[in-house]
């Protein structure tokens, strides 16, 4: 027989080990439950779910511990999330400023609550206070007074603005009841206050400077896909005064190829389209082109290792290529080229293929007047140059800018690419009128012919067209061209690309972009019934002579590859005299 003992506890023993087991556990948490002090959960208490236009209603914040016990969290912050619609003071008081729904947040002790409340509509009356006419130059202030039926006033509610006609004149809110707005344009608008669907108008009439011409200039008139080009408007009124241009409107006639910005256009897509300037009924026109990626493979190189082209120089090389291929835009078919030394004006012997035109350039002592040296050396048999050669007069070229060595190399390019070089021989020679001994020659290809007709001034020159240099070869004549890039004088302004040099490459036989000229106006010196030569390098400006730079062609490239002395199969015209 098993007896059991049975020993009788205490109770106040047994409260005590409880009471010690409770101690254990800080602040009444048991072990991975949150502090009593900490907010566990947070609620938004409103009055109402709405609230009218130009009142008020408070948000309250009920701050919950993990017992549903009212806490004081450490900090509290409310948000909008539209203030236009309500707006929140950090007190919590909502004002309901405009027609719709806002979320109304709360942030407390870590812990967010959101609530949405609507903001309905009651009987207002707006007034709108703008001028009814102003000038185009006028700034214009609009303000919008809102009150309800009664004529109390509403200071928080906030109307939306807009314009009817956004050509005209466009609204961009400043602060509540306040906005700015922008004249455009000659006409008339409504400007508009809302809220909800209370609309109030005022008309507003913006009236155009009295301008007598406007013209649209853009330059240059290529750009490359992505890029932007800038554009000036030139306004003047009766008395001929150069006046603002503003509120002129910039369309054009081929929608995606240009995007127009406050005062440049961007490429957007390939192709040439007309761009419109309108300023009232006065109305100008230019044109761009977007370029796609040019395929003329033009090579400006070192044409003597031995003795390596200074960085400026090979800087100055890389602008020119680009520029001419903004001109030249494709290249003729590519040939082998195998020169011995000396062979063709080459420093080096050469062996390879040529896929469109390679120019050997180097530092050579020359006479200290000329500048450089430039032309093709290797031609094809349609006339067009495969290998030239520049030489830079090595004594006077570090006293040229940037600016002027991109001017000489580019000059001399030009007549590597046939001006003045290539049409002294077939075909192209039928292209020229009279020699250097001619009392007056001309170039008479029909696409510089056009472009010269072209030309600003060119209704009051009334010698013959395209004159060439009196007793230089192989340069547009000074007197007529003067700053042009293929003039026979480098002066110290900067020096253009007319569209008669443009389209004259296009005589030669190269496919050129006939747009990628740079505006050029005849000078006043030849606008008179008499055109007498100037001599050569006669500017107000200091200047380097381009006369005797021209390096006629030696060599001649058959279709079967041989190489032939250029005077054996072409035999220089006879010139008129």
């Amino acid at each position: 027989m098993v007896r059991v003992r049975v020993r009788r506890v205490v109770p106040g023993v047994l409260a005590g080990v409880l009471a010690l087991g409770a101690a254990s556990c800080s602040d009444g948490a048991t072990s991975g439950s949150p502090p009593l002090t900490q907010v566990v959960r947070v609620e938004i208490e409103l009055d109402a779910d709405s609230v009218l236009v130009g009142d008020s209603v408070t948000a309250r914040a009920r701050t919950l511990n993990r017992e549903n016990a009212v806490v004081t969290p450490p900090s509290i912050a409310w948000s909008s999330a539209d203030t236009t619609v309500g707006s929140i003071s950090g007190g919590g008081v909502v004002r309901g400023r405009n027609l719709g729904a806002v979320m109304v947040t709360l942030v407390a002790g870590g812990v967010t609550a959101v609530r949405t409340l609507r903001i309905v509509a009651r009987p207002i009356t707006m007034t709108l206070a703008s001028p009814d006419t102003v000038n185009i130059s006028d700034a214009v202030d609009l303000r919008a007074s809102v009150t309800t039926a009664a004529g109390v006033p509403l200071p928080e509610v906030a109307p939306r603005f807009a314009s009817s006609d956004s050509m005209v004149v466009t609204v961009a809110p400043l602060s509540v009841g306040r906005a700015q707005v922008t004249l455009r344009t000659g006409g008339q608008a409504d400007l508009l206050a809302i809220v909800g669907s209370d609309t109030t108008r005022r008309r507003l009439t913006v009236r155009l400077a009295a301008l007598t011409s406007i013209r649209l200039v853009i330059a240059p008139r290529t750009v490359d896909l992505g890029d932007s080009v800038p554009f000036t408007l030139i306004a003047r009124n009766a008395a001929g005064e150069a006046v603002s241009a503003l509120g002129t409107v910039l369309t054009t006639e081929t929608a995606g190829l240009v995007t127009v910005r406050k005062g440049y256009l961007i490429g957007a897509a390939a192709g040439r389209t007309v761009v419109r300037a309108a300023y009232g009924p006065l109305t100008s026109r230019d044109t761009l082109t977007t370029l796609a990626a040019s395929t003329f493979q033009l090579d400006l190189v070192d044409g003597n290792p031995q003795n390596p082209l200074p960085e400026r120089v090979v800087a100055s090389m890389s602008r020119v290529t680009q520029k001419w291929r903004r001109v030249i835009r494709t290249s003729p078919p590519g040939e082998f080229v195998r020169l011995a030394l000396n062979e063709c004006r080459n420093s080096v012997p050469i062996a390879q293929f040529v896929p469109g035109l390679r120019v050997l350039i180097k530092l050579d002592t020359l006479a200290t007047r000329i500048a450089g040296q430039g032309g093709p050396c290797l031609v094809r048999d349609s006339g067009l140059p495969l290998l030239g050669t520049i030489q830079i007069n090595a004594l006077t070229w570090s006293q040229l800018s940037d600016r002027k060595l991109d001017d000489l190399i580019q000059h001399e390019v030009g007549h590597v690419l046939g001006i003045g070089s290539i049409w002294l021989f077939p075909p192209q020679s039928q292209l020229v009128d009279g020699d250097m001994e001619a009392p007056d020659p001309i170039f008479t290809g029909p696409g510089a012919l056009t472009a010269f007709g072209r030309l600003e001034n060119s209704a009051f020159f009334s010698g013959r067209r395209v004159p060439l240099e009196v007793r230089v070869r192989g340069h547009w004549r000074a007197s007529a061209f003067g700053g042009e890039v293929m003039a026979p004088v480098l002066v110290a302004a900067p020096q253009v690309t007319s569209a008669v040099t443009v389209a004259a490459l296009q005589d030669f036989g190269w496919t050129v972009e006939l747009e990628s000229y740079d505006e050029y106006a005849l000078p006043a010196a030849v606008l008179s019934q008499t055109v007498s030569p100037r001599v050569v390098g006669e500017s107000a400006l200091p200047a380097h002579s381009l006369e005797d730079d021209v390096l006629l062609p030696q060599l001649l490239q058959t279709a079967s590859g041989r190489r032939v002395p250029i005077g054996s199969v072409m035999r220089r015209p006879t010139r008129q005299r």
